[in-house]
């Protein structure tokens, strides 16, 4: 029996070579175009990523800068006032209560405190009943703690690895500690350290809510200690190291070096704790070694793309086998739109939102994929339109903060005395746009020059604010008397009436009577003058009776002091914020090597003296951003 051979017709080989060759440029056209909105929505996720993780670090580093700022007071009120124990378990409970983020703080001292016979570490920490005090020295050897013993070897504030608190806290933290130090028979003494604590717990529990769309958030620190939900993570057990010794993971471990070293990148991996392909984005965090992440699975992140390139291929192929007669005309007709949504997508691609898209009427994958690409037109227009109102409300912000500054410096006297019997110049230089420091001056009458100089907690626009209202104090208080101690005492009533905020200023008042010499002067916690006499040159005047910043506390006895000045003599005052300056190494400028410049410019006007002073803080500072608002003022009696 012969077989029968079938003979397919040309038209069918024909359709099946056209169907072919049609599928072949589809999936083409289709791999070229999920290549493209990959690329491009790559782009757009690091930058969207890079976005995020500053708006998470901006919000989240406020809590540690107030835990910085806090143990930084601490330290202030340690070092210039002179507090009963009981004073200083107030202040302690206040600032914490004042403090929602911070979990603890303590003061840990390097001997026995007043009259106790042992060492003593005061401690307050937050439970559900309120809170609770503990005595530190009671609970572990805490001298030889890190967070004790890492500030007080560097003589600077530095945080902490996390470390369980077991004996203190009993909770899961990061502790800022900063070094306090008080002058003890002439000399700058260690006395101990301030601390503020942040937990673990805070830290995870502020990523749970953040609830992003994709993506989760968590921190590194500096010896790569991972803290995150626990959940899908590791524990704080894990370091980075650990886990790329583990696997033996190079990648891995320069990965973490560049987090160390304060790096910013974008980056993909495979992560072995979720088995899958990630991309990482990681920016240095406020603490020096640490770093945010946000950590995206390529599944999630090209989730939607995945969807869209499916549907296109599924509805190409069912469409080409509808009829192989018409194969040509309706993939033709077919691909029509796509090749125009292919070509619209490379302009959007390229930054151009307001391209036209062509519009499909038809309801199927190509007529939801147009109308898909249509709202995400607006979308992407609006988050421009948003993005360019934001960058003019910066704007605006930035302008009126400028404004604010000027306002600030009219505030503040910058016509200087020209007469013969003293010279006074002063200057301030503000850490941000406007600051806390202050000086002022005025003649009371003919006779009586009335001078002063302050420093108040903090920095920016409250800072600012509270140092306009010392400034109004002191020229509405001045006519109430002459005496200095009595003027410090009615505006420190006053500004600690209604100072919610525990904010406090450290303030010097001098009243000169320059026909004499005499003058009356009163220290509120400011640092020490220097003073120039013709028989000891420059040294640092130790003002008898150590007193607390101004609004710090009610009820305070100011006690004023009487100093002769004889001609030649140049009285200096200055705030912290010239002897702390820290360059890029964290090295202080410091007391000594202020006293040896101005014993160098004894002979030089007081503006110059003021000027070189000026200069040689930002030539030791080389770069580094001014941690602190800086104020000076000098007078000299010429008799």
């Amino acid at each position: 029996m012969n077989k029968i051979k079938i003979r397919h017709s040309f038209g069918f080989k024909l359709g099946i070579y056209i169907m072919f060759s049609v599928v072949l440029v589809f999936v083409a056209v289709l791999i070229y175009n999920y290549n493209v909105s990959k690329n491009a929505l790559l782009i757009d996720v690091e930058n969207d990523a890079a976005i995020l993780a500053n708006s998470i670090l901006y919000n989240i580093e406020d809590a540690f800068y107030l835990a910085e700022d806090m143990a930084d007071d601490l330290s202030i009120i340690l070092e210039y006032g002179n507090l009963t124990d009981t004073e200083l378990l107030n202040v302690l409970k206040n600032l914490l209560n004042s403090h929602s983020y911070i979990y603890g703080s303590s003061v840990s001292f390097e001997f026995a405190y007043n009259a106790k016979n042992s060492l003593y570490a005061p401690y307050y920490y937050r439970t559900r009943e309120g809170l609770k005090f503990l005595d530190l020295s009671k609970s572990y050897d805490y001298q030889n703690r890190d967070w004790y013993t890492v500030p007080k070897k560097l003589g600077i504030g530095s945080w902490s690895e996390p470390y369980y608190d077991k004996g203190g806290g009993e909770a899961l933290m990061a502790t800022y500690a900063k070094p306090c130090y008080k002058c003890i028979n002439g000399k700058r003494t260690f006395i101990g350290v301030a601390t503020a604590d942040i937990t673990v717990d805070w830290v995870v529990e502020y990523f749970k809510k953040l609830k992003l769309p994709i993506g989760r958030a968590f921190l590194i620190s500096s010896n790569g200690t991972i803290i995150t939900d626990r959940k899908h993570f590791c524990t704080v057990k894990d370091t980075v190291y650990s886990l790329a010794e583990k696997r033996n993971n190079d990648s891995l471990k320069k990965l973490w070096g560049k987090m160390v070293k304060g790096e910013t990148g974008f980056v993909k991996y495979f992560s072995e704790p979720l088995k899958k392909q990630c991309y990482l984005q990681f920016v240095p965090f406020t603490i020096k070694g640490w770093s945010l992440n946000i950590i995206f699975t390529e599944e999630e992140l090209f989730h939607d793309l995945n969807i869209v390139t499916t549907k296109l291929f599924i509805m190409g192929l069912a469409g080409y086998f509808l009829a192989l007669v018409f194969i040509v005309m309706l993939t033709y007709r077919t691909t029509i739109p796509l090749r125009r949504l292919v070509h619209v997508t490379k302009k959007i691609g390229k930054g151009d939102f307001y391209t036209k898209i062509p519009m499909v009427s038809s309801t199927d994958e190509i007529g939801i994929l147009s109308r898909s690409f249509c709202s995400m037109q607006e979308d992407l227009i609006k988050y421009v339109s948003n993005l360019n109102e934001t960058i003019a409300a910066k704007g605006k912000i930035e302008k009126e903060l400028s404004i604010a500054s000027e306002i600030q410096q009219s505030l503040l006297p910058h016509k200087f005395p020209s007469m013969k019997q003293i010279d006074l110049y002063a200057t301030l230089t503000p850490a941000k746009e406007v600051g806390g420091d202050l000086y002022d001056f005025f003649f009371i009458d003919e006779k009586y020059l009335c001078f002063a100089i302050g420093d108040v907690s903090g920095k920016g626009v409250p800072a600012a604010l509270f140092m306009a209202i010392a400034r109004t104090l002191l020229r509405a208080k001045i006519s109430l008397s002459m005496d200095p101690a009595k003027i410090l005492n009615v505006m420190n009533e006053d500004l600690f009436r209604e100072n919610e905020t525990c904010m406090f200023v450290t303030f010097f008042l001098g009243i000169l009577n320059i026909e004499t010499g005499l003058l009356e002067y009163c220290n509120a916690g400011h640092t020490p003058p220097l003073i120039h006499t013709a028989d000891k040159g420059f040294y640092y005047f130790n003002t008898e009776g150590a007193h607390p910043p101004l609004g710090l506390m009610a009820d305070v006895s100011y006690v004023g002091n009487r100093l002769k000045l004889l001609p030649e003599d140049i009285f200096f005052l200055y705030t912290d914020g010239v002897t702390e300056a820290m360059n890029i190494d964290y090295v202080q400028f410091s007391e000594e090597k202020l006293l040896d410049l101005l014993i160098q410019n004894k002979n030089e006007t007081v503006v110059n003296i003021v000027n070189n002073v000026k200069t040689a803080v930002e030539q030791h500072v080389s770069g580094a951003v001014q941690s602190d608002d800086i104020a000076m003022l000098i007078l000299k009696y010429n008799g």
